[in-house]
């Protein structure tokens, strides 16, 4: 009798096996199917939305080839093309650009966060915003109560330049009380691009040792089809490389481009945006560095917010700050 009550325990358990392997190589499929189709998101938005996760198609891609080699699966292995093109993706972002060391030796520091018009942490974020050693703060999702509350609680800093609004597009940009001495503020205003766009975004132009950085923040529209966003979002990144070019080509300046572009630097749509606007992705040597949804663990969030500059800076330091109640995570760039 126990012979038969083990044999059938052994049977349930590989039946258990057999089920879930089945399961984790068909998801394996349509994530392998889901690399391929992304490769050709500049062509249709559905293939530019699969082609975000890609941190996550990894991780699956990878237990699929494990567990395959464990049970001697040699079909399994197919899952190595995929899982490479997705390595061909990634790992650039572990090493950094060449370019020159700039002179100046105080780097200029910018702190992004997007404050979420849902959060209702208003002393928490606050607090974290006001202990940040920053040369200029831009504020996302700015709502007349985050105003109102940023009035009344900030320290350290100072509103500068603010458009606040009932939904998720109002923005600021604050400055330190006890400004740097090497860091002049010339000139900021606030931009739409295009010229109908209803999306407010921030552009300053510092001075400093003697030279004019102009800088950008700016927040994307989400590439999904949802009233034609995805072409929206496009639309914004043409005209955001057309301001960049001009102030470096027109005005000799350097850029600065930050903010949540609600695209990942492995894109087709993000990458094309680098080469048109003549920026260099502020990630790359930096790693994964994964900003939304913030509530989730690092690997299992992706990275939308972003840093971009010309090729005339160098990014020394970049990091992601901690959970402000935003569905966002802060992010600190360092230049030189």
């Amino acid at each position: 009798m126990s012979d038969k009550i083990t044999n059938n325990l052994m049977k349930m358990e590989n039946l258990a096996i057999g089920t879930t392997i089945l399961l984790l190589n068909l998801l394996a499929l349509f994530v392998a199917i889901a690399i391929i189709l992304g490769l050709f998101g500049t062509k249709f938005w559905i293939f530019e939305v699969l082609d975000h996760p890609r941190l996550q198609y990894s991780l699956i891609l990878a237990i699929a080839l494990i567990v395959g080699g464990i049970y001697r699966q040699k079909w399994s292995f197919l899952f190595g093309v995929p899982f490479a093109l997705n390595l061909v993706a990634i790992l650039p972002l572990f090493f950094h650009p060449n370019l020159p060391v700039s002179s100046n030796s105080i780097p200029l520091t910018i702190f992004h966060a997007n404050l979420d018009r849902h959060n209702l942490e208003y002393a928490r974020a606050i607090e974290y915003v006001s202990s940040q050693k920053a040369d200029l703060i831009f504020l996302q999702e700015v709502t007349p109560t985050w105003l109102n509350k940023l009035k009344s609680d900030l320290t350290n800093y100072k509103l500068h330049t603010v458009l606040p609004l009932d939904n998720s597009l109002g923005v600021a940009m604050l400055v330190p009380i006890s400004a740097a001495p090497n860091i002049e503020i010339v000139a900021s205003q606030i931009l739409y691009m295009p010229a109908y766009s209803p999306r407010p975004m921030i552009e300053v132009i510092v001075r400093r040792e003697g030279k004019e950085i102009a800088i950008l923040s700016t927040s994307t529209a989400r590439g999904t089809n949802s009233k034609g966003a995805s072409e929206f979002q496009k639309i914004e990144f043409d005209e955001i490389a057309k301001w960049s070019v001009n102030q470096q080509e027109g005005q000799k300046r350097a850029v600065i481009a930050i903010g949540d572009l609600n695209s990942t630097p492995w894109s087709g749509r993000f990458r094309q945006f680098a080469v048109d606007s003549n920026l260099i992705n502020s990630q790359l040597g930096f790693g994964l560095q994964t900003s939304w949804p913030a509530k989730l663990p690092s690997l299992f969030r992706i990275a939308i917010d972003h840093c971009l500059h010309s090729k005339s800076l160098r990014t020394v330091d970049r990091e992601i700050g901690s959970n402000i109640g935003s569905d966002h995570l802060p992010l600190l760039v360092k230049l030189l």
